[in-house]
């Protein structure tokens, strides 16, 4: 089976990574990391970045999960990068259900009831909606 590790790309260092390396070290199964990058961004980067593709940016996305895990557990196993694009919890959800993942790490962060209802939560979709164990670590 698969662990699934969503990290954000905002730290050199994500204790989410961790999570799921041990979850899937502890269940003997393989991990694999996941960075979205959101339509905005995309957007962005299409309109400052000539000939800026889809494949562009799931590269992008993969070489963020890629460097984000290797200053977290260094040279560590066997661990697979992806990258994709889109809505970040429904793009994650759908990865997780592709993947078969039995667990679902994400990131959570301290936010003020008014913050949720103003902002929305990447973290409070993910953990209604997602369809397996979700682990939701402090960030």
């Amino acid at each position: 089976m698969t662990v699934l590790a969503a990290i954000d790309g905002d730290r050199d260092e994500d204790p989410v990574v961790s999570t799921g390396y041990d979850l899937a070290s502890a269940y003997d199964d393989r991990l694999v990391v996941l960075h979205v990058m959101s339509n905005e961004e995309f957007a962005d980067r299409q309109d400052s970045t000539q000939e800026y593709f889809l494949e562009n940016a799931e590269e992008t996305a993969r070489n963020v999960a890629r460097r984000i895990t290797r200053g977290t557990l260094g040279g560590v196993g066997d661990i697979q990068f992806r990258g994709a694009v889109g809505p970040v919890a429904e793009t994650i959800i759908e990865f997780a259900t592709e993947v078969d993942a039995r667990y679902l790490v994400i990131g959570g962060r301290d936010r003020s009831p008014v913050g949720k209802a103003l902002f929305g939560s990447k973290t409070q979709t993910l953990l209604s909606d997602a369809q397996r164990p979700v682990v939701c670590v402090q960030t």
